[in-house]
C-alpha cells in the first residue's frame, strides 16, 4: 500500500513538472481566449493581406477591424512567450499562404504591447516557406528553440528549408511592417 501511494506520488509530480515546460510555451498560460483572439487579431493586421475592400494606408482603422476578426480562424498559435525582463513578447503561429497546395506559413515575430493589448514596436523575424502544417509545427521547434535560447535565428537565416524570409535580398522594414527587398 505504501509503495503504491508512493508510485502515485510520483506520477503525479512528474506529470505536473512536465506540463509546466508545455505550458511556459503556450499562450493560454498568459491570457485567456478574449485577449487571445485580440492579440492575433492585432498581428493578422501586420502580418496578412490587407483585406479586400481595405485602404491598406489604413488597415489598422477601426472600420477595418471586423474583416481581421473573420480571418482568426485561419491563424495558429504555435508558440508564445513573454520575457519577463523586457516585457518583449515572442510568438510562432501558424498562417495560410497563396498556393495551390494549401501549404501554410510559419511566422515568427515579437512586439511589445500596451494596456489595450496594441501591439508596440511590432517586428517579424522570420517567415518559413510555404509547407504543410506538420512541417511547420517540426521545423519550427528548431527556430523557436534558438529565439529562445540565442535570441534570433540567425544560423537558419540562409536555409531555405527553415526561412524563406529574411534572406539574402529581403530584409523586414520596421517602419513599413512589410518584408522588403534591398536594391
Amino acid at each position: 500500500m505504501k509503495s503504491t501511494i508512493i508510485a502515485i506520488t510520483t506520477i503525479l509530480l512528474f506529470s505536473v513538472g512536465c506540463n509546466t515546460g508545455k505550458q511556459k510555451y503556450d499562450i493560454g498560460s498568459y491570457y485567456e481566449k478574449q485577449v487571445q483572439d485580440t492579440i492575433m487579431t492585432n498581428i493578422i493586421t501586420y502580418i496578412y493581406k490587407v483585406p479586400r475592400g481595405a485602404d491598406p494606408k489604413r488597415k489598422h482603422d477601426l472600420e477595418y477591424r471586423q474583416l481581421y476578426v473573420n480571418q482568426i480562424d485561419l491563424f495558429k498559435f504555435v508558440k508564445y512567450y513573454i520575457d519577463v525582463e523586457d516585457s518583449t513578447h515572442y510568438f510562432y503561429l501558424i498562417r495560410p499562404a497563396r498556393n495551390e497546395k494549401g501549404f501554410k506559413r510559419g511566422v515568427l515575430g515579437k512586439y511589445k504591447i500596451d494596456d489595450s493589448f496594441n501591439l508596440l514596436d511590432f517586428e517579424e523575424i522570420a517567415n518559413t516557406p510555404m509547407i504543410p502544417e506538420e512541417e511547420i509545427l517540426e521545423n519550427g521547434e528548431y527556430l523557436w528553440n534558438d529565439l529562445m535560447h540565442f535570441g534570433n535565428v540567425e544560423r537558419y537565416i540562409l536555409n531555405k528549408k527553415y526561412i524563406e524570409f529574411p534572406d539574402e535580398r529581403a530584409r523586414y522594414d520596421k517602419n513599413t511592417h512589410q518584408w522588403t527587398y534591398e536594391k
